[in-house]
C-alpha cells in the first residue's frame, strides 16, 4: 500500500501543474463596432455624404455607442433610447435609429439584406424638404477590446493544490502511525 501513495501524490502534483499551465482561449467582450457612410441621392441635400460610427451589445442588440453629425448637430446613443440593430439568423441587416425633432431623420434596416438599408430625412416637416440616401455599413475588425481571462486555470490549480496537501497529510499520518512493533505479519 505504501508504494501506491507516492505514485498517487506524484500524479496529483502533475495534474495540478498541468491545469495551472493550461490556458483556455480568453473570453471577448460582447461589443461589435461599425462605421457607416450615407450618400444622399434624393432631396435638397443631394449629393452630400455623411459618416458615423456605432457599437452594439451582441446579447441585447442595444446600442452602446453612436456618433453622427447631421446638419450641424451631433447625435449619440442617448438621443434615441429605442435604437437597436437588426440581426436575422446571424446576418446583420442594419440599424434602426430615429430622431423626430427638426431636422428629422431615420436609419431604416434592410428587410432581407443589409444592402436594402437606407436613410431618410425631413429638414422641415410638412414641406418638400425631405429626401433619402443609401447606407453602407463597415464592421470594424480590430476594435479596442480587452481580453477577459477565464477562471479555469487558477481555480483548477487551487483545487489540485488543496487536494495534494490533504493527500500529503494522509500519507504522513499513515507513516507516523506505523511502527516496526505493529507489523501484522
Amino acid at each position: 500500500m505504501t508504494s501506491l501513495l507516492p505514485k498517487l501524490a506524484f500524479a496529483t502534483t502533475g495534474l495540478a501543474l498541468g491545469m495551472a499551465l493550461a490556458q483556455p482561449a480568453p473570453l471577448k467582450a460582447a461589443v461589435v463596432n461599425y462605421t457607416f457612410d450615407i450618400l444622399i441621392d434624393a432631396g435638397p441635400l443631394q449629393p452630400n455624404t455623411y459618416t458615423g460610427t456605432f457599437a452594439y451589445n451582441t446579447t441585447t442588440f442595444d446600442l452602446t455607442d453612436f456618433s453622427f453629425l447631421f446638419q450641424g448637430t451631433q447625435y449619440d446613443e442617448n438621443d434615441d433610447s429605442g435604437a437597436t440593430v437588426f440581426i436575422d439568423n446571424g446576418v446583420f441587416l442594419g440599424l434602426e435609429y430615429a430622431i423626430d425633432t427638426q431636422p428629422a431623420f431615420t436609419f431604416v434596416p434592410g428587410f432581407d439584406d443589409v444592402s436594402q438599408a437606407f436613410f431618410t430625412y425631413d429638414l422641415v416637416p410638412g414641406t418638400s424638404q425631405g429626401g433619402s440616401g443609401s447606407l453602407t455599413f463597415t464592421r470594424v475588425v480590430n476594435p479596442k477590446t480587452s481580453a477577459v481571462p477565464g477562471p479555469l486555470p487558477l481555480l483548477g490549480a487551487a483545487i489540485c493544490f488543496g487536494y495534494s496537501r490533504r493527500l500529503k497529510r494522509r500519507i504522513t499520518g499513515s507513516m507516523l502511525t506505523r511502527t516496526p512493533d505493529s507489523d501484522p505479519n
